[in-house]
């Protein structure tokens, strides 16, 4: 009986060591950027969608310039620790996406299906934030992006 209780600690404190180190694999470089900085667009959260998969966020541009960005499968995650927030690493073979580009008309929301799970995987309980990058045509010629991001918390 005692040898059992043995196995049975030891099998449980190596699935603990297992789910730790994925973890810290997923777990990637500290973000010291900026995101939601652009006035007049703003990607937010729709209440209610976070799943451990995906979500629906809600882009709206409200300048009078040309905004885009690339589909729904161009995306990145980061979770909130301690304060600081860190990228989450996709799967090895990193995101395969086709390259159309969407564009957001001035005073028009438009929702967008964002699923990770194809390249992250499900996320655990914690507060992340799902970040795409836009740019924005300018009148004078060229472009501007930027990074924009919608928190969301799960469990």
């Amino acid at each position: 009986m005692k040898r059992r209780t043995s196995r049975l600690l030891l099998a449980g404190i190596l699935l603990l060591l297992l789910a730790a180190g994925i973890f810290i694999l997923r777990v990637g470089r500290a973000f010291d950027g900026e995101v939601n900085a652009f006035p007049g667009v703003t990607m937010t959260a729709v209440e209610g969608t976070a799943s451990s998969t995906g979500i629906t966020v809600e882009v709206l541009n409200t300048t009078d310039l040309d905004i885009s960005s690339g589909n729904e499968a161009l995306l990145g995650l980061q979770m909130e620790l301690g304060g600081q927030w860190y990228w989450l690493n996709a799967f090895p073979g990193g995101i395969a996406a086709t390259m159309e580009a969407y564009l957001y008309s001035s005073g028009s929301p438009r929702e967008l299906e964002l699923d990770w799970g194809r390249f992250y995987g499900p996320l655990w309980p914690g507060h992340y934030r799902v970040t795409k990058w836009f740019s924005a045509e300018q009148p004078s010629g060229g472009h501007t992006d930027f990074l924009l991001a919608a928190e969301f918390t799960l469990g």
